[in-house]
C-alpha cells in the first residue's frame, strides 16, 4: 500500500466496534478493517466472494479490489471517516475471474465511546443479476432501435443481433446465426470468431436426425450432442463444421430459435470452448428475449398480430385472457352482472401426469362446454389456471347456482367419455356488480372470492369482510412464498429442529423479513411421539411442519398448508419435509411418519424416494406415510399408494372418521394402520365411561381394525383417565399431548436416548 493510500485509510471508520454484526449466517458480506486498511474480520459470505477458505487477516483490503475501482473505494472511505454515522455507497466489480462481477458496498465508521474512528465496517451484497438484467434491457432497446431505424436485410439484422447477444452473454466465446431459406434449410449468414465464408458452404436441414435446428425453445447442447449430429452429416459438411466451425472444440452451445408463427425462422448459436455448464438459466432467458425482439423485426407484420393475440388470448389454450375480459367490462355501462371464477384442480393433475398438450386440450374441451351454455352478451376467459365467466343480468346466488348446475351436467355428459380422469367439481368464486365496487375491480373481487372457496364444489361470494380477510391472507401468502423460495430441495441441515432461517436470503426489494426474533423465524419440523401404550416404549415419530413468521409469530399449519396447496407450492415444501424427515430417521434409527398431500402423490415421488433412501441408507419401513381419507380414496392416487406399500413403506390412514369414509373402499387400500381422529377420544370426555355410545363406537372401531388386520392408533390422548380407558379396552398405540407434545429434534432425541420422557 502506498503512503498516500495509508494516509487516506488512516481515518477508516466503524459502527459496531468489536462485533460480528450480521456474522456468518447471512448473505450480506461483512468486512472490518483497522485504521491502516488491514483486515480484522471477514464473514463466510465474503470469503466465498473472494474465493478464499480462511480470513485474510492482517492483509490489506485494497489487495482484493481491482485497480480501476480503488479510487472510488478510497473516496467512500474518506467520506465515511470524515462524517462518522453516515453511510456511503459504492458499486464495484468482484475480485473474481468471472464474466459478471458486480457488487454494492456501504462504508460506515467504527467509532469508540468518544466518537473517534477506530476502523471501518463494510457491508456488501451481490448485484450481478441486477446488472445483467440492466445490460439485457439496454441491449434489447439497442437491437430494437437498430432494427426500426435502419433498413437492414435479414442477414445484416442477424449479424447485429449476434453482436448484441455476445454482449449480453459474454461467457460465449464465439457465435453464429442461421436463416431459413426458400429451400426450407438453414444457412449461415452471420458469425463471430468463425470463417463465415467457409460456414456458408453448409446448410442444416431440420428434418435430419438429431438436428440442431428442430427445437423451438432455447437449449444448451453439449459436446456429445454436437458429435452425434456431426456424425450423421455427409463428409463435406462434417469437414467444414469440424474445421471452420470448430465443432470438436465446443463444450457448450446455446442454440436459440427465432420463432415466427410457431416456426423457427432463424437460429442464434453462442458457443463456449471451456465448460459444459458455461451458460446459466438467466443466459437462456436473455437470449430468448433477444430472439423475441429479433423475430418481431424479421417479420414485423406477423409479429404485430402475434403480439395482439398474446395481449388478449392465452398462448397455450387460445382462449381469451383476463385482459380481454377486463376491457369488455370497462366498455360496458353499469348494469346487474356477475363475474364467476371456476378452478378445477383435476385439470392441473392432467397437466402434471399427461403433459401440456393433453392439459390444453382438456381446458379447451371444458371451455367448449361452458361456451355452449353462454348467451351472446356473456363472455368466457381463461387466466391463472381458472375459467372466468362474465354473466350479464345475473344478480342473485340462485341464478349463479342454476348456471353452475347446467355446466356440471354438460361437462359430465360431454366430457366423461373423453376425459374420465376429469372431475368437473370446480371451486367457485363470485362477485356481483354492487355499489362501491368499481367495474374495474370486479375481476379482483372474483379472484378474492375464488381463493376463499377452499374445496371442490364449494362456492364463495365476495363481500367487504372477505376483502379485509383476503388482504391479511395475501400478506401471509407473500411471506410464505418468499420463505418457500429459500427452501433447499431436502436433506437440509439447519441446526436444531431442522430450522431454516429466513435471514439467510435477504430481500432488498421488500422489507417484509423482520430482524426481530429472526433467529427463530422460518420453517422447521417438530416430532410428536407415538407410543406402545402398554409398555410405554416409543413406536415412531410423526413429523409435523411448523412456520414461525418473523412478525406474526407461529402460524397455524392449517392456514399456511392450505395456501401452499392453492399456490402449487406443496411439491417444494413436501420435498423439503421428506428430505429432512428421512435425514432424522436415519440419524436416530427410529421410524418417522410424514403426511402426504394429494399433489405429492405422483409417479415422480417414487423416484425421489429411491434417491433419498439410497443416500441416507434408510430402510423403507422406517419411512411411514400418512394420508387423509380424501387422498386415500382418490383413484388418481391409488396406484402410487400401492407402489409405496409394495416397496415396504407403512401407510397410515390419518384422521379416520373426519371425512366421508367408504369402508368398502378402505378395505381395498394397502394400509397398515388407521389413526382415529382426535374427535373420537375428545367425545369420551376427560374421564371416559365404558357404557356411553362414544365408548361403544370406539370399541367397535377397534374390532373393525383388528378384523381387517390394521393397527389402530388413537390420537388426542390428553388425560390419565383417557389412557387408562384405552389400556383397559385393549388399544395398543396412541399419541397426544398427555403422552408427548410435538418437539424439536433436539428434545425428541432426548426421548430416544432415554434422558427425558415426554409425558409418560
Amino acid at each position: 500500500m502506498s503512503k498516500a493510500d495509508k494516509q487516506t485509510l488512516t481515518s477508516f471508520p466503524s459502527f459496531m466496534a468489536g462485533t460480528n454484526f450480521l456474522g456468518d449466517s447471512t448473505d450480506f458480506m461483512v468486512v472490518h478493517t483497522d485504521l491502516n486498511g488491514f483486515f480484522t474480520y471477514a464473514n463466510r459470505s465474503y470469503l466465498d466472494y473472494i474465493g478464499s477458505s480462511k480470513p485474510p487477516l492482517g492483509q490489506s483490503a485494497l489487495e482484493y479490489v481491482s485497480a480501476e475501482d480503488r479510487p472510488r473505494i478510497l473516496e467512500a472511505a474518506k467520506n465515511a471517516i470524515s462524517l462518522p454515522g453516515r453511510a456511503f455507497w459504492v458499486e464495484v466489480r468482484k475480485p473474481l475471474q468471472r464474466v459478471w462481477n458486480r457488487s454494492r458496498w456501504v462504508f460506515l465508521a467504527i467509532c469508540d465511546s468518544n466518537g473517534t474512528p477506530t476502523g471501518l465496517q463494510c457491508l456488501g451484497f451481490d448485484i450481478s443479476d441486477v446488472y445483467r438484467q440492466n445490460q439485457f434491457r439496454e441491449a434489447s432497446i439497442s437491437l430494437l432501435s437498430i432494427g426500426l431505424r435502419e433498413n437492414l436485410q435479414p442477414s445484416e439484422l442477424l449479424q447485429r443481433a449476434l453482436d448484441v447477444a455476445l454482449g449480453v452473454v459474454p461467457v460465449a466465446q464465439a457465435g453464429s446465426a442461421t436463416l431459413r431459406g426458400p429451400d426450407g434449410c438453414f444457412h449461415f449468414v452471420a458469425a463471430h470468431g468463425y470463417d463465415l465464408s467457409a460456414l456458408q458452404q453448409v446448410c442444416l436441414n431440420p428434418t435430419e436426425p438429431l438436428s440442431l435446428t428442430a427445437h423451438i425453445q432455447a437449449r444448451v447442447f453439449g459436446q456429445a450432442d454436437i458429435s452425434q449430429f456431426n456424425a450423421r452429416l455427409d463428409p463435406k459438411r462434417r469437414s467444414v463444421l469440424l474445421g471452420a466451425g470448430r465443432a470438436a472444440e465446443i463444450q457448450a452451445m446455446l442454440a436459440t430459435p427465432v420463432v415466427v408463427d410457431g416456426i423457427p425462422r432463424a437460429y442464434l448459436y453462442l458457443d463456449n470452448f471451456h465448460s459444459a455448464d458455461a451458460f446459466d438459466a438467466l443466459d437462456l432467458r436473455h437470449v430468448e428475449g433477444l430472439a423475441h425482439h429479433l423475430a418481431w423485426l424479421l417479420h414485423g407484420t406477423e409479429m404485430r398480430e402475434e403480439l395482439r393475440f398474446s395481449r388478449y388470448y392465452d398462448a397455450q389454450t387460445g382462449l381469451p385472457n383476463a385482459r380481454s375480459l377486463q376491457e369488455t367490462l370497462v366498455s360496458r355501462p353499469p348494469a346487474p352482472r356477475a363475474l364467476v371464477g371456476l378452478q378445477c384442480r383435476s385439470l392441473e393433475r392432467i397437466r402434471r401426469l399427461e403433459g401440456e398438450a393433453s392439459w390444453a386440450k382438456a381446458v379447451r374441451g371444458v371451455a367448449k362446454v361452458i361456451e355452449a351454455d353462454l348467451r351472446s352478451e356473456d363472455q368466457l376467459a381463461w387466466e391463472g389456471g381458472a375459467f372466468w365467466l362474465l354473466l350479464e343480468g345475473i344478480s342473485s346466488s340462485a341464478e349463479v347456482y342454476a348456471v353452475l348446475e347446467r355446466l356440471r351436467n354438460g361437462a359430465k355428459a360431454q366430457l366423461e367419455t373423453l376425459w374420465p380422469q376429469l372431475d368437473f367439481s370446480p371451486r367457485v368464486g363470485v362477485a356481483f356488480s354492487q355499489p362501491g365496487l368499481a367495474t374495474t375491480e370486479m375481476l379482483k373481487a372474483a379472484e378474492v372470492a375464488l381463493r376463499h372457496s377452499r374445496d371442490p364444489g364449494t362456492v364463495s361470494f365476495f363481500d367487504r369482510d372477505l376483502a379485509h380477510k383476503s388482504f391479511k391472507e395475501d400478506a401471509l401468502r407473500q411471506a410464505l412464498g418468499q420463505t418457500l423460495r429459500q427452501l433447499p430441495p431436502g436433506n437440509a441441515q439447519h441446526g436444531p429442529g431442522s430450522l431454516l432461517d429466513l435471514k439467510q436470503v435477504p430481500d432488498f426489494s421488500q422489507n417484509h423479513i423482520s430482524n426481530e426474533n429472526s433467529s427463530s423465524a422460518g420453517l422447521f419440523l417438530h416430532y410428536q411421539p407415538i407410543f406402545h401404550l402398554v409398555t410405554g416404549h416409543l413406536h415412531h415419530f410423526e413429523a409435523l411442519v411448523r412456520w414461525m413468521h418473523p412478525k406474526l409469530g407461529s402460524v397455524p399449519p392449517d392456514q399456511f398448508l392450505q395456501i401452499a396447496e392453492e399456490e402449487g407450492w406443496m411439491q417444494r415444501l413436501g420435498n423439503w419435509i421428506l428430505g429432512t424427515a428421512v435425514e432424522q430417521a436415519a440419524k436416530w434409527g427410529v421410524p418417522v411418519a410424514v403426511n402426504l398431500s394429494g399433489s405429492q402423490i405422483e409417479p415422480d415421488l417414487l423416484l425421489q424416494l429411491d434417491g433419498l433412501l439410497e443416500s441416507s441408507e434408510l430402510r423403507s419401513n422406517y419411512l411411514i406415510f400418512e394420508v387423509t381419507e380424501k387422498v386415500a380414496l382418490d383413484d388418481a392416487c391409488l396406484q402410487t399408494l400401492r407402489a409405496l406399500a409394495e416397496r415396504g413403506h407403512p401407510l397410515h390412514l390419518d384422521d379416520f372418521g373426519s371425512g366421508m369414509s367408504s369402508l368398502e373402499r378402505i378395505t381395498k387400500l394397502p394400509l397398515s394402520a388407521i389413526k382415529l381422529g382426535q374427535g373420537f377420544i375428545a367425545s369420551l370426555g376427560i374421564t371416559p365411561r365404558k357404557d356411553t355410545p362414544e365408548a361403544r363406537l370406539l370399541r367397535a372401531l377397534k374390532g373393525l381394525g383388528n378384523g381387517l388386520g390394521f393397527d389402530i392408533i388413537v390420537e388426542g390422548i390428553e388425560t390419565q383417565a383417557q389412557l387408562d380407558f384405552l389400556l383397559e379396552e385393549g388399544f395398543t398405540l396412541g399419541q397426544g399431548y398427555f403422552l408427548g407434545r410435538p418437539a424439536c429434534s433436539a428434545d425428541a432425541e432426548k426421548l430416544i436416548n432415554g434422558r427425558e420422557i415426554l409425558g409418560l
